[in-house]
């Protein structure tokens, strides 16, 4: 139930965040259905769906906008399966900028914690382990391997693991 869409020109994506900040022309973006695999994330008959779309920190923030690429991606996703969904949606919330900001107090608005660059993602993140404090771990989404519930509880593990093997 998790979706990647690479549907449209990458390289013109990562340069709208990060080397031109903007709204991107032609978003890339994520889907998640996790009423796929978890009926209580639904009513009965219904299923719940999380889009997400990677945007540059501290972009200007307007219901018009949100909506406008809400648009973007439900039409896509729509051309793409085949199936009517935006006559079916009864419930529709949206979180931003403006959102982190307010209710995170998140630099600029942004998501992932650190600075939003290529060069603060995957593998390049923070190690699990200080290199200045003998003994000190760290977990979660500013650690390796990265944002999300998932890999914040695979940090915590990986720590655990690295606790465990130095005993």
């Amino acid at each position: 139930h998790h979706n990647l869409f690479f549907d449209t020109d990458f390289e013109r994506h990562a340069e709208e965040i990060y080397d031109r900040p903007k709204w991107p022309t032609e978003p890339l973006f994520y889907v998640n259905f996790p009423s796929v695999t978890d009926q209580s994330m639904a009513p009965d008959g219904c299923e719940t769906g999380f889009f997400l779309i990677p945007i540059a920190p501290d972009l200007e923030d307007t219901p018009e906008l949100r909506e406008q690429y809400f648009d973007i991606v439900i039409r896509r996703l729509e051309e793409r399966t085949g199936q009517s969904i935006e006559n079916n949606i009864i419930f529709k919330e949206s979180f931003c900028v403006k959102d982190f900001k307010e209710q995170y107090n998140s630099y600029k608005g942004n998501a992932y914690g650190m600075a939003n660059t290529l060069l603060q993602t995957a593998f390049l993140r923070p190690g699990l382990r200080s290199k200045k404090v003998k003994d000190l771990y760290f977990t979660g989404q500013l650690t390796v391997p990265g944002p999300g519930v998932p890999p914040s509880l695979i940090s915590g593990k990986l720590v655990s693991e690295l606790i465990t093997q130095k005993k």
